[in-house]
């Protein structure tokens, strides 16, 4: 039987994980926001600490199933969100990026939820990395073939 202590503890996790959350969905959603894209810091906190609750539910609200049917779920779902984003016309690809965050920030998240905090940290810093720090050396590839292809592939 659980006791009040059990329950505030479980309690003191719960928030902590969505905080954690929160705070980490909000910092890939800077970047965005930086980089003027449609899908910013509130879009991708949301997903963050939404994928984040679906699987504390998972954890703390379903015994005696099957848990993990919930991360596939989630995973499915914002496979559809990233789907909206993406534009494709003629050769132009735009959305790419922005759907592949929405991934990234539901599986922080998702690392949140279940308490892998160090996973959380180190996916949403590479994150930061490919989004922020690489983005001068991808405008020069992107130079580069331009010049030597005569296109324009993919703008995100």
């Amino acid at each position: 039987m659980e006791t009040l202590a059990t329950d505030l503890n479980i309690a003191q996790t719960i928030i902590i994980r969505i905080l954690v959350s929160f705070v980490l969905g909000i910092i890939i959603g800077i970047e965005r926001g930086i980089s003027h894209k449609t899908v910013g810091f509130r879009t991708l906190s949301l997903v963050c600490i939404g994928s984040a609750t679906f699987t504390l539910v998972s954890i703390y609200g379903f015994h005696g199933v099957d848990t993990s049917r919930v991360a596939a779920q989630i995973v499915t779902g914002i496979g559809f969100l990233g789907a909206g984003a993406i534009l494709h016309q003629g050769y132009v690809t735009k959305g790419l990026t922005t759907a592949a965050t929405l991934w990234v920030a539901a599986s922080v998240g998702m690392a949140c939820g279940t308490g892998m905090f160090v996973l959380a940290f180190i996916i949403t810093l590479m994150s930061l990395i490919l989004l922020w720090v690489l983005k001068p050396f991808k405008i020069h590839l992107d130079r580069i073939t331009d010049k030597e292809n005569g296109d324009n592939h993919e703008r995100d």
